[in-house]
């Protein structure tokens, strides 16, 4: 068995790789080359702390993921997400790897944003706005970049003391060509940007609810993963021609489809399946499009047996004997 930290999993990874991973894992959704439960969750204390526990099989191979959310630990200086990924050996069910699920969340949900940028968003392109500044903000600007030929990355948080700060370390990676541009406002960000990507945990919108703003934007929700979590107004979910989401549990999981399902702004009938536009490699663009992760155990699973692979060709990672 291997241990895989940050440090080793970062030594792993290629960004398209990462994004064909993701890929692979929504052809085999498509293909119901699977099995996989509702993820697990149990909720403590008035903080809604969370536990959650995801596991998968696919025809390669077996793992689970173990994440703990704790939203108040941003105020103590600890990451908000925590936990570890477990891989087993398909044929003998010996445990494989165990590696750092905080990196390996980010990693693929980064992957999963760029993907939807990929299919959904003109090729034309070239700005991108962020909203919400941490760990999956990073890796969405990273993965968008990785996307699409861009010029502007446009950042905002409510917390403007962590934007310098956001700006400073994503310049150190990616093209010196891309200009990052501090917003001062959320409507200023999305006015000036062609795709928006969402990655908060607020519970309110923090898009202007304005039909005219956001007309002929790409908006790819990342953040909301609860009933009572929210990033996105009326207007959005109203008025897009088109709505994807990556999983069939979207619809119990996220209060950006509850509500506006609940409300009748919308009907089942709008939201379809992001899987089948990448198997049939469908890249047809709509003027105005939404689309919501919620995640699922296979990005995952696939994303945590290609990082496997390459730390066992090129001797990474610490070997562990129980």
């Amino acid at each position: 068995m291997i241990f895989l930290n940050k440090d080793d999993i970062l030594k792993c990874i290629n960004y398209k790789e990462m994004m064909e991973s993701i890929e692979d894992a929504y052809k085999a959704y498509a293909a119901e080359n699977y099995s996989m439960p509702l993820r697990m969750s149990e909720e403590m204390g008035k903080n809604k702390d969370t536990l959650l526990l995801m596991p998968c099989v696919n025809g390669n191979g077996f793992g689970t993921k173990i994440l703990t959310l704790f939203p108040k630990n941003i105020e103590k200086d600890k990451p908000y997400i925590d936990g570890i990924m477990i891989l087993h050996d398909k044929e003998v069910g010996e445990t494989t790897a165990v590696m750092d699920a905080k990196i390996l969340t980010a990693l693929r949900t980064g992957a999963v944003g760029g993907v939807a940028i990929k299919h959904l968003s003109r090729e034309d392109i070239d700005s991108v706005g962020i909203i919400g500044c941490g760990i999956q903000g990073f890796y969405q600007a990273i993965y968008a970049a990785t996307a699409r030929e861009l010029k502007n990355i446009n950042i905002f948080d409510q917390r403007s003391e962590a934007l310098e700060e956001f700006a400073n370390k994503l310049s150190k990676e990616i093209h010196s060509d891309i200009k990052i541009n501090i917003c001062r406002t959320s409507e200023e960000l999305v006015r000036n940007s062609q795709v928006i990507v969402t990655a908060t945990t607020s519970t309110d919108p923090v898009i202007p609810d304005d039909v005219d703003l956001i007309r002929n934007k790409c908006f790819i929700g990342i953040g909301s993963y609860k009933p009572f979590m929210r990033e996105y107004p009326k207007s959005v979910i109203k008025h897009c021609d088109k709505i994807y989401i990556d999983t069939d549990h979207a619809f119990h999981e996220t209060g950006d489809l509850i509500i506006p399902l609940e409300q009748d702004w919308i009907t089942k009938e709008k939201i379809n399946m992001f899987s089948d536009i990448v198997l049939s490699n469908d890249y047809s663009k709509y003027n105005t499009v939404f689309f919501k992760s919620v995640g699922m155990a296979l990005f995952d699973l696939f994303v945590a047996q290609k990082i496997f692979d390459v730390a066992t060709e090129n001797d990474i990672g610490q070997k562990i004997n129980l």
